[in-house]
C-alpha cells in the first residue's frame, strides 16, 4: 500500500514537489482557512506556560495560530523552502515565539517528554509510515500532554480506500497512503494515547484550483476528471463529485481531526 517507493524515495519526493511552491501552501484558502483550525484551538485550549512542536508545519499556519497562546512553538518541516517560507509567514504575522527546524516527522531529536502539545495538520498521507511518526509524537510529548492530528482520511472498504489514493497520487507523487479513521485511531491507540476526540469532516474542491496547486499539467487534469467520471461506487460515493459542463468539476475530501492524550 505506502510502500510502494522506499521511505528514502519518497521523503526525497516530498521535498521535490513542496519545494516547487512553498508560497503556495502560505497563501492557499485551504490550508491557511477552513473550520479544522478553530475548532482545533478550541479542543486544544493551550496554555500560555506550554511549548509545542508542529511537525510538517507546510506554510506555517497551526504554528501561527498556536504562537499567541503558548510559551513557545517549534515549526519543523522536512522540506527546507517551505520552512523558510513558513519562517518568512509567521515573521511578516508578528510572531516572536517560534523556532524553526528541518527534520524528520518519523525521528524527531527531541528529549522524551520535551513538549506540551505536538500537532499535525494536513501532511501524515505523505509520510512512509504514519503509525511510526505517531509513536514518536507520543513518545516527546510530556506524561498528560497532547497529540493532535489532522489529515485525509479514505473509506474504510478496500476498493474505495485504493481508488481515492490513487486518484491523490495521480494530482500529488509525494502522496504516499491516506488511511482510514478507524486505522488512525489506532495509531493513536497503538502509541499508547488515550483518544479524547475523532472528528471527521468534509471539504469540497474545485479540481482546477486542487491539481493546479501541485502545478499538475494539462493531460494529468483530464486524467484526474476521468477517475471522478469513471469511479466505482465505493469511490464515487466517498468522493461525491459534481462533474461541470463547462470542464471543471468539483468534489469531496474527507478530513479527520483526532486528539490523543499521553497518560499520567
Amino acid at each position: 500500500m505506502a510502500n510502494l517507493m522506499s521511505d528514502r524515495e519518497l521523503k526525497q519526493r516530498v521535498q521535490q514537489q513542496f519545494g516547487q511552491n512553498p508560497e503556495g501552501y502560505v497563501t492557499s484558502a485551504t490550508h491557511a482557512q477552513g473550520e479544522d483550525l478553530p475548532r482545533l484551538l478550541e479542543l486544544l485550549q493551550p496554555q500560555p506556560d506550554w511549548l509545542a512542536l508542529d511537525i510538517a508545519t507546510g506554510g506555517g499556519h497551526t504554528a501561527r495560530m498556536l504562537a499567541p497562546h503558548v510559551r513557545q512553538v517549534i515549526a519543523s518541516d522536512l522540506t527546507l523552502k517551505m520552512l523558510r517560507a513558513a519562517r518568512q509567514h509567521l515573521a511578516d504575522s508578528g510572531v516572536t515565539n517560534a523556532r524553526f527546524y528541518r527534520l524528520d516527522a518519523q525521528a524527531l531529536p527531541f528529549a522524551t517528554g520535551a513538549f506540551d502539545l505536538v500537532t499535525c495538520r494536513i501532511a501524515p498521507h505523505h509520510f512512509p509510515a504514519p503509525a511510526n511518526f505517531v509513536q514518536e509524537a507520543a513518545r516527546v510529548t510530556r506524561p498528560g500532554g497532547l497529540v493532535a492530528v489532522i489529515d485525509q482520511i479514505v473509506p474504510k472498504q478496500r476498493k474505495g480506500a485504493r481508488y481515492v489514493n490513487a486518484f491523490e497520487r495521480l494530482r500529488d507523487p509525494s502522496h504516499a497512503w491516506a488511511y482510514s479513521l478507524p486505522r488512525w485511531t489506532g495509531f493513536f491507540k497503538d502509541a499508547g494515547l488515550e483518544v479524547l476526540h475523532a472528528e471527521p469532516f468534509t471539504r469540497r474542491h474545485q479540481l482546477t484550483d486542487w491539481a493546479d496547486r501541485m502545478r499538475c499539467a494539462p493531460d494529468v487534469v483530464i486524467r484526474l476528471r476521468a477517475m471522478l467520471v469513471q469511479a466505482p461506487e465505493a469511490a464515487a460515493d466517498w468522493l461525491q463529485a459534481e462533474i461541470h459542463p463547462a470542464g471543471d468539476a468539483s468534489f469531496l475530501i474527507h478530513q479527520a481531526l483526532l486528539l490523543g492524550r499521553k497518560p499520567i
